[in-house]
Protein backbone atom coordinates (compact mmCIF):
# COMPACT_ATOMS: atom_id res chain seq x y z
CA UNK A 1 0.00 0.00 0.00
CA UNK A 2 1.34 3.47 -1.04
CA UNK A 3 2.40 5.81 2.12
CA UNK A 4 0.11 8.69 2.14
CA UNK A 5 1.45 12.11 2.23
CA UNK A 6 1.06 14.01 5.28
CA UNK A 7 -1.01 17.73 5.37
CA UNK A 8 -1.22 19.38 8.49
CA UNK A 9 -4.28 21.69 7.78
CA UNK A 10 -5.07 24.91 9.50
CA UNK A 11 -8.40 23.89 11.73
CA UNK A 12 -10.02 27.68 10.98
CA UNK A 13 -13.18 28.17 8.73
CA UNK A 14 -10.58 30.29 6.44
CA UNK A 15 -8.85 27.41 5.66
CA UNK A 16 -11.25 24.89 5.39
CA UNK A 17 -11.93 25.60 1.64
CA UNK A 18 -8.52 24.68 1.06
CA UNK A 19 -8.74 21.06 3.08
CA UNK A 20 -12.20 19.93 2.31
CA UNK A 21 -11.34 18.35 -0.63
CA UNK A 22 -8.60 16.04 1.02
CA UNK A 23 -11.06 15.76 4.41
CA UNK A 24 -14.38 15.04 2.53
CA UNK A 25 -13.61 15.03 -1.64
CA UNK A 26 -11.78 12.62 -3.66
CA UNK A 27 -7.94 13.04 -2.36
CA UNK A 28 -8.72 11.45 0.65
CA UNK A 29 -7.00 7.94 -0.21
CA UNK A 30 -3.65 10.10 -0.86
CA UNK A 31 -3.16 12.49 1.78
CA UNK A 32 -3.63 12.12 5.82
CA UNK A 33 -4.38 15.53 7.21
CA UNK A 34 -3.58 16.40 10.62
CA UNK A 35 -5.98 19.55 12.30
CA UNK A 36 -3.53 21.99 13.68
CA UNK A 37 -3.19 25.69 14.47
CA UNK A 38 -1.54 27.50 12.35
CA UNK A 39 1.68 27.52 15.04
CA UNK A 40 1.46 24.00 14.86
CA UNK A 41 1.48 23.29 11.32
CA UNK A 42 4.37 25.70 10.99
CA UNK A 43 6.19 23.45 13.88
CA UNK A 44 4.83 19.67 12.33
CA UNK A 45 6.31 20.93 8.98
CA UNK A 46 9.87 21.98 10.37
CA UNK A 47 10.20 18.84 12.43
CA UNK A 48 9.50 16.61 9.79
CA UNK A 49 6.33 15.47 11.30
CA UNK A 50 3.97 16.03 7.79
CA UNK A 51 5.30 16.62 4.69
CA UNK A 52 2.98 19.61 3.30
CA UNK A 53 1.59 22.35 5.95
CA UNK A 54 -0.72 25.42 5.36
CA UNK A 55 2.04 27.36 7.10
CA UNK A 56 2.08 31.05 8.25
CA UNK A 57 3.69 32.83 5.77
CA UNK A 58 6.20 34.12 8.06
CA UNK A 59 7.63 30.99 8.97
CA UNK A 60 8.52 30.31 5.30
CA UNK A 61 11.44 32.86 5.77
CA UNK A 62 11.93 30.46 9.18
CA UNK A 63 11.93 27.04 8.50
CA UNK A 64 14.86 25.59 5.26
CA UNK A 65 14.06 24.13 2.50
CA UNK A 66 10.80 24.68 1.72
CA UNK A 67 8.80 24.98 -1.50
CA UNK A 68 5.86 26.93 -2.53
CA UNK A 69 2.62 25.22 -3.84
CA UNK A 70 2.02 28.69 -6.81
CA UNK A 71 -1.27 30.37 -6.88
CA UNK A 72 -3.08 29.25 -3.91
CA UNK A 73 -3.05 31.37 0.15
CA UNK A 74 -5.14 32.42 2.60
CA UNK A 75 -5.18 36.11 2.07
CA UNK A 76 -7.05 39.54 2.34
CA UNK A 77 -7.50 42.67 -0.25
CA UNK A 78 -9.66 44.70 2.34
CA UNK A 79 -10.93 43.84 6.03
CA UNK A 80 -10.80 40.25 6.90
CA UNK A 81 -12.97 40.76 10.12
CA UNK A 82 -10.85 37.76 11.61
CA UNK A 83 -7.11 38.94 12.37
CA UNK A 84 -8.56 41.54 15.00
CA UNK A 85 -6.64 44.02 17.75
CA UNK A 86 -9.40 43.83 20.35
CA UNK A 87 -9.93 46.69 23.13
CA UNK A 88 -12.38 47.57 25.66
CA UNK A 89 -14.14 50.88 24.23
CA UNK A 90 -12.86 52.58 27.27
CA UNK A 91 -9.50 52.16 26.56
CA UNK A 92 -7.65 54.44 24.57
CA UNK A 93 -4.05 53.94 25.04
CA UNK A 94 -1.97 50.64 24.40
CA UNK A 95 0.70 49.88 26.20
CA UNK A 96 0.28 46.43 26.78
CA UNK A 97 -0.65 43.25 23.83
CA UNK A 98 -1.55 39.76 24.42
CA UNK A 99 -1.08 38.08 21.46
CA UNK A 100 -2.59 34.91 20.78
CA UNK A 101 -0.27 32.02 20.93
CA UNK A 102 -2.12 30.21 17.82
CA UNK A 103 -0.67 33.14 15.91
CA UNK A 104 2.85 33.42 13.73
CA UNK A 105 1.71 35.90 10.73
CA UNK A 106 -0.85 37.93 12.49
CA UNK A 107 1.86 38.01 15.28
CA UNK A 108 4.69 40.00 12.97
CA UNK A 109 1.81 41.56 11.43
CA UNK A 110 0.51 43.18 14.73
CA UNK A 111 4.20 44.22 15.63
CA UNK A 112 4.79 45.89 12.48
CA UNK A 113 1.77 47.75 12.19
CA UNK A 114 1.50 48.97 15.62
CA UNK A 115 5.70 50.11 15.76
CA UNK A 116 5.50 51.56 11.85
CA UNK A 117 2.45 52.49 11.38
CA UNK A 118 0.91 54.10 14.57
CA UNK A 119 4.11 54.43 16.07
CA UNK A 120 3.90 52.71 19.55
CA UNK A 121 5.36 50.16 21.10
CA UNK A 122 4.10 48.36 23.74
CA UNK A 123 4.52 45.68 26.12
CA UNK A 124 3.70 41.90 24.03
CA UNK A 125 2.56 39.30 26.15
CA UNK A 126 1.88 35.98 24.51
CA UNK A 127 -1.75 34.61 25.84
CA UNK A 128 -3.89 31.87 24.74
CA UNK A 129 -7.18 32.58 22.67
CA UNK A 130 -9.59 33.78 26.29
CA UNK A 131 -10.22 37.39 24.97
CA UNK A 132 -11.54 38.14 28.71
CA UNK A 133 -8.29 36.69 30.63
CA UNK A 134 -6.24 38.40 27.94
CA UNK A 135 -8.05 41.64 28.47
CA UNK A 136 -7.49 41.22 31.67
CA UNK A 137 -3.94 41.27 31.40
CA UNK A 138 -3.61 43.62 28.68
CA UNK A 139 -5.19 46.86 27.00
CA UNK A 140 -5.43 44.71 23.93
CA UNK A 141 -5.69 41.63 22.46
CA UNK A 142 -4.72 40.09 19.10
CA UNK A 143 -7.19 37.44 18.08
CA UNK A 144 -7.46 35.10 14.74
CA UNK A 145 -9.29 32.96 13.16
CA UNK A 146 -12.76 31.47 14.89
CA UNK A 147 -12.01 33.23 18.00
CA UNK A 148 -11.74 36.53 16.11
CA UNK A 149 -15.39 35.31 14.17
CA UNK A 150 -17.24 35.54 17.53
CA UNK A 151 -15.81 39.10 18.66
CA UNK A 152 -18.70 41.30 19.54
CA UNK A 153 -17.91 44.80 17.47
CA UNK A 154 -20.34 46.59 19.14
CA UNK A 155 -19.16 45.51 22.71
CA UNK A 156 -15.22 46.04 21.95
CA UNK A 157 -13.15 48.54 19.60
CA UNK A 158 -11.46 46.77 17.61
CA UNK A 159 -9.38 47.41 14.15
CA UNK A 160 -9.28 44.83 11.55
CA UNK A 161 -5.09 44.29 10.75
CA UNK A 162 -5.42 42.56 7.14
CA UNK A 163 -7.71 45.76 6.36
CA UNK A 164 -5.12 48.51 8.18
CA UNK A 165 -2.32 46.61 6.03
CA UNK A 166 -4.09 47.06 2.87
CA UNK A 167 -4.70 50.64 3.15
CA UNK A 168 -1.36 51.69 4.25
CA UNK A 169 0.91 49.65 1.93
CA UNK A 170 -2.26 48.92 -1.03
CA UNK A 171 -1.63 45.27 -1.89
CA UNK A 172 -3.10 42.19 -0.29
CA UNK A 173 -1.86 40.21 3.13
CA UNK A 174 -0.86 37.14 2.68
CA UNK A 175 -1.62 34.97 5.75
CA UNK A 176 -0.54 31.51 5.21
CA UNK A 177 0.19 29.48 2.11
CA UNK A 178 0.95 25.70 1.11
CA UNK A 179 4.37 24.81 1.71
CA UNK A 180 6.41 21.42 1.39
CA UNK A 181 9.22 19.73 2.09
CA UNK A 182 12.13 19.30 -0.35
CA UNK A 183 11.93 15.53 -0.67
CA UNK A 184 8.18 15.58 -1.51
CA UNK A 185 8.36 18.48 -3.79
CA UNK A 186 9.30 16.02 -6.61
CA UNK A 187 5.83 13.96 -6.27
CA UNK A 188 4.05 14.13 -9.55
CA UNK A 189 1.07 16.11 -9.96
CA UNK A 190 1.21 18.16 -6.84
CA UNK A 191 0.75 21.60 -7.91
CA UNK A 192 -2.31 20.32 -9.82
CA UNK A 193 -4.19 18.58 -7.26
CA UNK A 194 -3.51 21.21 -4.79
CA UNK A 195 -5.10 23.33 -7.73
CA UNK A 196 -8.16 20.83 -7.97
CA UNK A 197 -8.68 20.63 -4.62
CA UNK A 198 -8.40 24.36 -4.06
CA UNK A 199 -11.64 24.87 -6.89
CA UNK A 200 -13.46 22.30 -5.47
CA UNK A 201 -13.52 23.71 -2.11
CA UNK A 202 -14.14 27.13 -3.43
CA UNK A 203 -17.50 25.86 -5.21
CA UNK A 204 -18.42 24.45 -1.47
CA UNK A 205 -18.08 27.19 0.30
CA UNK A 206 -21.74 27.50 1.13
CA UNK A 207 -21.82 23.80 2.49
CA UNK A 208 -18.80 24.66 4.78
CA UNK A 209 -20.59 27.81 6.09
CA UNK A 210 -23.53 25.39 6.56
CA UNK A 211 -21.38 22.73 8.66
CA UNK A 212 -19.21 25.87 11.07
CA UNK A 213 -22.17 27.92 11.73
CA UNK A 214 -23.19 24.36 13.87
CA UNK A 215 -19.70 24.66 15.08
CA UNK A 216 -19.31 28.07 16.22
CA UNK A 217 -22.81 28.87 16.99
CA UNK A 218 -22.57 31.71 14.17
CA UNK A 219 -25.15 32.57 11.71
CA UNK A 220 -24.47 30.51 8.37
CA UNK A 221 -25.10 33.79 6.12
CA UNK A 222 -22.63 36.15 8.44
CA UNK A 223 -19.91 32.98 7.74
CA UNK A 224 -20.87 32.73 3.97
CA UNK A 225 -20.20 36.35 3.33
CA UNK A 226 -16.53 35.70 5.56
CA UNK A 227 -15.59 33.10 2.96
CA UNK A 228 -17.00 34.62 -0.22
CA UNK A 229 -16.01 38.46 0.29
CA UNK A 230 -13.59 38.63 3.27
CA UNK A 231 -10.95 35.56 2.60
CA UNK A 232 -8.66 35.69 -0.91
CA UNK A 233 -7.42 32.33 -2.03
CA UNK A 234 -5.35 33.26 -4.98
CA UNK A 235 -1.38 33.91 -5.11
CA UNK A 236 -0.92 36.00 -7.87
CA UNK A 237 1.84 39.06 -8.41
CA UNK A 238 0.15 41.41 -6.11
CA UNK A 239 0.01 39.29 -3.64
CA UNK A 240 3.73 38.22 -4.08
CA UNK A 241 4.43 41.72 -4.12
CA UNK A 242 2.74 42.61 -0.61
CA UNK A 243 4.47 39.21 0.71
CA UNK A 244 8.02 40.34 -0.63
CA UNK A 245 7.41 44.11 1.29
CA UNK A 246 6.13 42.26 4.57
CA UNK A 247 9.19 40.32 5.07
CA UNK A 248 11.36 43.15 4.28
CA UNK A 249 9.71 44.86 6.77
CA UNK A 250 9.64 41.83 9.00
CA UNK A 251 13.66 42.02 8.77
CA UNK A 252 13.90 45.54 10.03
CA UNK A 253 12.30 45.10 12.73
CA UNK A 254 14.32 42.00 13.01
CA UNK A 255 11.33 39.20 13.48
CA UNK A 256 13.47 37.52 10.66
CA UNK A 257 17.02 36.95 9.99
CA UNK A 258 16.96 37.58 6.61
CA UNK A 259 14.75 37.17 3.84
CA UNK A 260 14.73 34.18 1.43
CA UNK A 261 14.17 34.46 -2.31
CA UNK A 262 10.59 32.59 -2.79
CA UNK A 263 10.72 29.40 -4.57
CA UNK A 264 7.44 27.35 -5.83
CA UNK A 265 6.90 24.18 -7.17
Amino acid sequence: MKKKIRISLVNYLNSAPLGWAFLHGFWGETFEVIPSSPARCAEQLSNGEVDIGLIPSIEYQRIPDLKIIPGISIASLAEVRSILLVSPREKENIRSVALDTTSRSSVVLTKILLEERLGIQPEYIPHPPDLEKMLGKCDAALLIGDAALGVDLERYRTTDLGGMWVQWQQKPFVFAFWACRSEISSTDGLTDQFQQAREWGLERRPEIAAVYSEKLKLPKDFLEKYLFHNINYDLGPEHIRGLEEFYRLAEKGKYIQEIKPLIFL
